[in-house]
C-alpha cells in the first residue's frame, strides 16, 4: 500500500469514526442518518426537486419516496407539484424541520466544539488551516459548488 493509500484510508476511518461518534452523542430520535442527509440537504438547497435531491444524495427514488414520507408525516418538510410542471415534485422543509435540523446542528457543533477544546492548540489550529481543503472534498463528493 502506498503513503497515498494509506492517508486516504487513515482519513476516511478517522472521519467515519467522528460521524458514528456525533450520531451517539447528539440523538436525533427516531430519524434514520438517510433521513438526517435528507432533511439537511432539502434545509440548505431550499425548495428542491424530488429527482434533483434522488441525485443529490445518491438514492433511488423509491428509497428517497419513503424517506421523503417519513420526513413529511413527522412534520418536517411537505411535498408539492411545481408550479411550472405540475408532473415535477418539489420538496420545502417545513418551520418545525428548520427547527429540528438547527438544533441537531447546534448540538454537534457544540460536541465538536468541546473536543476541540481538549486538543493542544497545534492540532486544533492545524484543523482549522486543513477546513478549506476538507469543504473542498466535500463540495466535490456531493457536486456542490466550493466557498471561498
Amino acid at each position: 500500500m502506498s503513503d497515498f493509500d494509506d492517508d486516504v484510508s487513515r482519513l476516511r476511518a478517522a472521519l467515519m469514526r467522528i460521524v458514528r461518534t456525533l450520531d451517539r452523542q447528539v440523538s436525533a430520535g427516531e430519524m434514520t442518518s438517510t433521513q438526517l442527509s435528507v432533511l439537511g440537504s432539502v434545509r440548505r438547497r431550499g425548495p428542491i426537486t424530488v429527482g434533483e435531491l434522488a441525485d443529490l444524495e445518491g438514492v433511488n427514488p423509491t428509497m428517497l419516496s419513503r424517506v421523503l414520507s417519513k420526513l413529511e408525516d413527522a412534520g418536517f418538510l411537505t411535498r408539492a407539484p411545481s408550479a411550472g410542471d405540475r408532473r415535477v415534485i418539489v420538496a420545502e422543509v417545513t418551520a418545525a424541520g428548520r427547527r429540528h435540523h438547527d438544533r441537531l446542528r447546534a448540538e454537534r457543533s457544540k460536541v465538536l466544539a468541546e473536543h476541540l477544546d481538549h486538543l493542544p492548540e497545534p492540532h486544533a489550529a492545524a484543523l482549522r488551516a486543513v477546513l478549506p481543503s476538507l469543504e473542498a472534498l466535500a463540495a466535490d463528493l456531493t457536486r456542490e459548488p466550493v466557498r471561498s
